[in-house]
């Protein structure tokens, strides 16, 4: 069985050198697991379901004019930071991260990450 507090512990890992926070969430946008660096009074399920639409809204479009069947991973580059949204099963795996984080390690954390996790969310099955 897979531990929250574990899994959490897990995210946290990532969130070191410029990295802000890590969610883990369904592709409807609900939040199983995260970790954030600073509190701050925003709700880290609005972050999970606004990060799922962006999600969803590329996977829809990119099936049509990318003709691709599966979106695999997303790298935005906002004016206050960056964020890697990466699928591992049926969930996405969403980093966030200040301007200063090159987009290249950004990605390799989230690889790793996902390589990790990718086996003992498979055991779990459907979350």
């Amino acid at each position: 069985m897979l531990k929250p507090r574990v899994l959490t512990d897990v995210l946290a890992q990532v969130t070191t050198e410029g990295v802000d926070s890590c969610f883990l969430f369904r592709s409807d946008g609900t939040l199983i697991a995260h970790y954030c660096l600073t509190s701050s009074g925003t709700d880290p399920r609005v972050g999970s379901a606004i990060a799922s639409n962006i999600w969803a809204l590329y996977h829809k479009n990119g099936r049509g004019s990318l003709d691709e069947d599966r979106l695999q991973m997303m790298m935005l580059e906002c004016d206050e930071g960056k964020i890697v949204m990466k699928l591992i099963n049926n969930l996405i795996l969403c980093i966030c991260a200040k301007q200063s984080v090159e987009m290249g390690m950004l990605g390799k954390k989230c690889d790793a990450l996902v390589e990790y996790l990718e086996e003992p969310l498979k055991k779990v099955g459907n979350l």
